[in-house]
């Protein structure tokens, strides 16, 4: 069997088998893809070595220019198929087995809004909501839910009108690996924005049954939700590039510097492991600074000294 056709099983038992995501079996199809255009699509599948391997991420650093995630990323994909060839006897024995490969990645706390970039960019979504244009309501009603629930923005597309109670003020979401959680909107503003938004979805008498809906009556896209979170940011003045997963992280952030239980954090989010959450405890220095500012100890060890 050539590696090309290979590939081809691989990503139909992902999709039929498996079931991923859209977004997944894109990523993968991307991945393989790369690494067909390196070794040769033709090439007899049990000719694949560790040192094609080695030598396919060391040209992605390379030649490819390509950032460490990136790699990464592409890599654990060929790992996913040859594991998968192995298991089903395509092949005798991955050539992942036994590869010494280490591909570092920076460790960099996740990149939140500052306070002031958060008033700003909420007080902009809000009065261009007042304006009744079915658009802004959406973005508003996206915006404050992504703040609320630390949802990714795939996610939040992906919801359809049955997976909203909004009664309840619950949203039935399928994140990574299809795994499916329930995530709160907290009562008042957020409620308010959900109430506010399907009045104007209804208005439209749709016939989808995606939640988020355009002007066109088509599904909003993630890809749609970013761009209009940009043009928001710069309309708010933010001079930076604000993109719907810094919203995720600056909800995530919000949550652990408000004291909440690491563990609902992790709940929340969809995180797999405590791990990946456990970034957000490594507060900013902005907040680390305010903290030790508020506390003082020196200032407050030398006014007890003082009054002895």
């Amino acid at each position: 069997m050539t590696l090309q056709t290979s590939i081809c099983r691989f990503l139909d038992h992902c999709r039929v088998g498996k079931r991923l995501s859209p977004h997944t079996l894109r990523a993968y199809s991307v991945d393989l893809a790369a690494f067909s255009a390196f070794a040769g699509g033709e090439r007899f599948i049990g000719t694949i070595t560790r040192d094609i391997l080695r030598d396919f991420a060391r040209a992605l650093f390379d030649d490819g220019g390509l950032k460490e995630t990136t790699v990464k990323r592409r890599m654990a994909a060929l790992k996913v198929m040859f594991h998968w060839l192995e298991r089903d006897e395509v092949i005798d024995l991955s050539p992942f087995h036994r590869l010494d490969l280490t591909i570092r990645l920076p460790r960099r706390l996740p990149r939140a809004l500052t306070a002031d970039e958060i008033r700003r960019l909420l007080i902009a979504v809000e009065e261009e909501a007042r304006s009744g244009d079915l658009q802004a309501i959406l973005l508003h009603f996206a915006v404050i839910t992504l703040f609320a629930t630390g949802l990714r923005v795939g996610e939040l597309t992906a919801v359809c009108v049955g997976d909203v109670d909004a009664s309840e003020g619950t949203i039935v979401v399928r994140g990574k690996g299809n795994r499916e959680r329930k995530v709160y909107l907290p009562s008042g503003h957020a409620l308010r924005t959900l109430a506010a938004y399907l009045r104007a979805r209804k208005k439209m008498r749709p016939d989808h049954d995606h939640l988020l809906l355009k002007g066109d009556r088509n599904p909003e896209t993630a890809q749609g939700l970013r761009r209009a979170l940009v043009a928001l940011a710069e309309r708010a003045s933010i001079e930076r590039r604000v993109t719907p997963h810094m919203l995720r992280h600056t909800a995530a952030t919000q949550l652990i510097e408000a004291g909440v239980d690491i563990r609902f954090v992790q709940k929340l989010l969809g995180h797999a492991s405590i791990a990946t959450t456990q970034i957000y405890t490594q507060v900013s220095d902005s907040s680390l600074k305010a903290t030790l500012e508020r506390a003082n100890t020196v200032e407050r060890m030398m006014r007890n000294s003082k009054g002895r």
